[in-house]
């Protein structure tokens, strides 16, 4: 592919330099099973979406690269990107169901929002305490500002979804 991507802009991290040898690999579009590679799908399904901003773990953030090689050659303008920290555990694994994390309580739908506020960066007020679900999402919409998310990649929670 003649349209290899060495660096992008995150709008949160700035420039992201991706390494020569990566960004010059040749990937795989179509598996030897006959379905298209996540890369080419996932473009070619925000090109018929019409998105144009992208928000994910960044745990994706290699991969990034490549995605917006296929946006160059398919002659389509590339979404910007924003890769948000990863929750880690004392281990150092990806909080996922995949590693067994332990899954979030739906009983306690504020105790989750409160968590999740925290680890985006937000400094909760301290009337919170009465707040629905509800108000508690819709003060977070209005105070969100990229700015306030933490500048690490990983982040391991001060706090816990599992037993005490």
């Amino acid at each position: 592919m003649d349209n290899q991507v060495q660096q992008f802009i995150d709008l949160k991290h700035g420039t992201i330099t991706i390494p020569k040898a990566l960004a010059e690999e040749d990937f795989i579009i179509k598996r030897r099973d006959g379905l298209f590679a996540y890369n080419l799908a996932v473009v070619l399904d925000d090109i018929d979406q019409g998105v144009t901003q992208v928000v994910r773990g960044a745990d994706l953030i290699e991969p990034t690269g490549r995605q917006i090689s296929l946006y160059h050659t398919l002659k389509q303008k590339p979404v910007s990107y924003l890769h948000l920290p990863l929750a880690m555990d004392g281990n150092g694994n990806k909080l996922s169901k995949q590693n067994h994390a332990p899954a979030i309580d739906p009983t306690a739908p504020r105790q989750t929002i409160s968590h999740a506020m925290q680890f985006l960066g937000f400094t909760l007020p301290t009337d919170f305490s009465d707040a629905s679900a509800e108000q508690m999402l819709a003060w977070g919409c209005q105070h969100w500002q990229v700015s306030q998310l933490p500048e690490a990649i990983e982040i391991t929670p001060r706090f816990s979804n599992g037993p005490a």
